[in-house]
């Protein structure tokens, strides 16, 4: 039963073998046009890796100026934002108090702990804002950038 498995084995073996004798041979002159159709090839490859290679560098150069341009971009952003310690408040004096600007992200107990209203750990003291306020502030839970507060001393 081993053996019946061999002989397509062997039939397969020596027919390729015979298929691989009897290929077609090339001549020398066959040989000489294969050699240099390969080489014009190579030659034509040559000559678009370098056109490649310019309009790479070409891109490479203009992301250059790119990247100066956005950094010089970034600095001017960011003298253009209000660092946090002039985001911090900076109150103008009138007569009943003081006048806060709200900013954006601005709550009234966050901007009851500012230096420049009562100060640190005085977030409790929120409702003396809202309450002074009320012709402006409906909801104590809402305040937008822009409104002018009165900030009562005692």
């Amino acid at each position: 039963m081993n053996k019946i498995w061999l002989i397509p084995m062997v039939l397969t073996f020596f027919v390729a073998s015979l298929a691989y004798t009897q290929e077609e041979k090339l001549t020398e002159k066959q040989a000489l046009e294969l050699i240099e159709g390969y080489k014009a090839r190579e030659e034509a490859a040559n000559v678009k890796i370098n056109e490649e290679g310019a309009k790479i560098d070409a891109l490479q150069s203009e992301i250059a100026e790119l990247d100066a341009k956005i950094a010089d971009l970034e600095a001017q952003v960011a003298k253009l934002r209000p660092s946090k310690v002039k985001a911090e408040v900076k109150a103008e004096k009138v007569e009943k108090g003081d006048i806060y600007i709200v900013k954006p992200g601005d709550w009234l107990s966050k901007l009851a702990e500012y230096s420049g209203v009562y100060g640190k750990g005085n977030y409790a003291k929120w409702p003396a804002i809202y309450n002074a306020n009320k012709e402006l502030i409906k909801n104590p839970d809402l305040i937008y950038p822009g409104w002018k507060l009165t900030i009562p001393r005692p």
